[in-house]
């Protein structure tokens, strides 16, 4: 952690030893006053010690049943000391890192009424498909027409960007929700700014739930469980499926 940090960058983890140390390690170039907050739900794993040997602050969940997402990453930003929260998941590379925060904390700075911004995901490089780049187009395009054209606020939870006063102000992540909490947190933050998608950069993922659930599957679920979360209020599931 570096003092006066511009970035929190906080990571929810839960037996993540497989892709935290390549996040965390394509992390290093970043020179950019930042710190990085990895959110435990209590892994039997090496996550934690990847963790701490990469000097990230921790904070790891004890009670009996499962943290939500929200609790997770709500938990991280209680210990963040940036100016931005920027919430990325453990399967997550930023490519060029140093370019990149360059690059949209200059857009920020230049719509102070600008609250949040997401970017579209793109599979990793090495594990590619067709389907991932045929079924990741739609769903990259909800969110640049939502958030650019419609200023609905709507995001997924691989990589959003907020201004931590604006988050504090709204009390962050609904913590009830098992799933579907990024998507809502984007649209109590249109209530109060403007929320982006930046189409002119991206980070990459590993798809892990279309690539074992299948694209269909998968895209299912998260209708399902979207339209639950918008209209009720309440995620279509009781706990989000562990896809490892």
């Amino acid at each position: 952690m570096q003092a006066g940090s511009i970035l929190s960058i906080v990571i929810p983890t839960l037996r993540e030893e497989q892709f935290l140390k390549r996040t965390l390690k394509n992390l290093d170039s970043l020179q950019i006053p930042h710190e990085i907050i990895i959110t435990d739900g209590g892994s039997t794993d090496g996550t934690l010690d990847i963790a701490r040997a990469h000097g990230a602050k921790t904070t790891v969940w004890a009670e009996p049943r499962r943290q939500t997402f929200g609790e997770a990453k709500n938990a991280g930003a209680a210990l963040a000391t940036g100016t931005f929260l920027v919430f990325i998941d453990a399967d997550v590379i930023i490519p060029e890192p140093e370019q990149f925060f360059e690059e949209i904390l200059a857009v920020f700075k230049k719509n102070p009424k600008l609250v949040a911004s997401t970017v579209p995901l793109k599979p990793f490089v090495e594990n590619r498909s067709w389907a991932d780049s045929f079924f990741s187009a739609p769903l990259n395009w909800f969110y640049v027409i939502s958030n650019n054209i419609f200023h609905s606020g709507n995001s997924s939870g691989e990589f959003q960007m907020v201004r931590t006063e604006v988050f504090r102000k709204i009390g962050g992540f609904g913590e009830h929700l098992a799933a579907g909490e990024d998507n809502e947190l984007f649209r109590q933050l249109a209530k109060h700014g403007r929320t982006i998608s930046y189409y002119k950069l991206c980070v990459r993922h590993s798809l892990r739930r279309p690539h074992k659930l299948g694209w269909l599957t998968t895209y299912g679920i998260w209708i399902k469980n979207g339209v639950s979360v918008a209209l009720r209020n309440k995620a279509a599931y009781k706990e989000w499926s562990v896809v490892r």
